[in-house]
């Protein structure tokens, strides 16, 4: 039996729900900046990411933050996004703990620099939110 696919409008509301509820505010409303300036993008976010692929059932909420934290470390230049993650990783039930085990299994893969900027960002976001 093939399961019930949501339509646009719960993709939307989905997205929107992510963004408000689970979203540091200041980087949520970078992205709605990012909307005003273009649209389209933005709704790539808004509903396809946030309101299509984390919604898929396969992952938790926790388990998909440990991937998309360890791409974005991969990948460099991803500092805001890092940051963005830290926090919703947290909301998602990361512990720090699994954050730098994390970033201590990736040293060997991507290299200290990028590790270690994770490490750095990682600390300034907690320090930030004490």
């Amino acid at each position: 039996m093939e399961q019930e696919k949501p339509g646009n409008a719960d993709h939307l509301s989905a997205g929107q729900r992510e963004l408000d509820n689970v979203y540091h505010p200041e980087h949520a409303a970078w992205l709605r900046e990012v909307k005003s300036f273009c649209p389209d993008y933005f709704s790539i976010i808004e509903e396809f990411g946030l309101g299509n692929l984390w919604q898929r059932p396969m992952f938790t909420a926790r388990e998909k933050e440990l991937i998309v934290f360890s791409t974005l470390i991969t990948q460099g230049d991803a500092d805001k996004q890092i940051r963005q993650h830290v926090h919703t990783g947290l909301k998602r039930g990361m512990r720090v703990e699994e954050m730098l085990e994390c970033v201590i299994l990736l040293a060997v893969y991507v290299g200290v620099p990028r590790t270690l900027n994770a490490i750095s960002i990682i600390k300034s976001e907690l320090e930030a939110t004490r």
